[in-house]
């Protein structure tokens, strides 16, 4: 085997993927490479001479499972970022986007597995792609903890007991009741807020563009779309 031509392609290439525009990114170190690495493994293991060309490879075993190790995991993070960020977030990521691809760049289209500054490149491709997926994270876990509240509206804003009650009885019990849930609603909207000013600390965008006020209102339709099963719970519950 020629394993010069199989050392001799790019560190990745993309991959065309519906999910996303860009393409994902794949580790191209050739499959008939991490054959022959473990079969001269296993040779050696049983004293069996093995050729030269073989020998010297196997010398760099573990530097390339290092580096291919290290490619993967920002290969992994990359394509992950792509394929989760919803259209109203992603313009919000684009200059970051833009960077990450910009760090890969040189696997793709420059480096190969026999050339020099291999390491710088992972290391800083990994410190960009790194940064832009702990964001992607934050946003994402400060929806989820929004999403958490909103759940807690759901439990109706009325209950009656088992016996029957007079009128007056009755309207103090709901009162009892709603006040510390309304008033429950009231602090998990000043904690959504306190969230939605932790993204944008983190993202920093520009307040009075269109990617930012999309991503308002996609917020405030999930806040809405909480409220009315808080409503439709107490109206079911109502009606039950």
């Amino acid at each position: 085997m020629n394993t010069e031509s199989q050392l001799n392609k790019f560190l990745l290439y993309r991959e065309d993927t519906p999910i996303a525009e860009e393409g994902f990114v794949r580790v191209n170190f050739d499959p008939i490479l991490i054959k022959l690495l473990r079969e001269v493994k296993y040779l050696l293991q049983q004293d069996v001479m093995v050729p030269e060309k073989a020998s010297l490879l196997y010398k760099k075993v573990n530097i390339y499972r290092t580096q291919t190790g290290n490619l993967q995991i920002i290969v992994d993070m990359y394509n992950g970022i792509l394929s989760t960020l919803l259209p109203v977030e992603k313009p919000l990521l684009q200059d970051r986007i833009e960077r990450m691809n910009k760090a890969l760049f040189p696997g793709i289209n420059e480096l190969k597995w026999n050339s020099q500054n291999i390491d710088p490149f992972i290391n800083s491709a990994m410190n960009i792609v790194k940064d832009v997926d702990e964001l992607v994270k934050k946003m994402k876990d400060n929806i989820s903890k929004m999403q958490d509240f909103m759940l807690q509206w759901k439990k109706p804003l009325f209950e009656r007991k088992m016996k029957p009650q007079p009128p007056d009885e009755l309207i103090q019990f709901h009162e009892s009741l709603k006040m510390p849930r309304l008033e429950d609603i009231k602090n998990h909207g000043k904690e959504i807020q306190k969230l939605m000013k932790d993204t944008a600390e983190n993202i920093k965008p520009d307040k009075k563009k269109g990617t930012w006020l999309d991503y308002l209102d996609y917020v405030n339709g999930l806040v809405i779309q909480g409220i009315t099963t808080g409503i439709e719970a107490s109206m079911e519950y109502l009606a039950n």
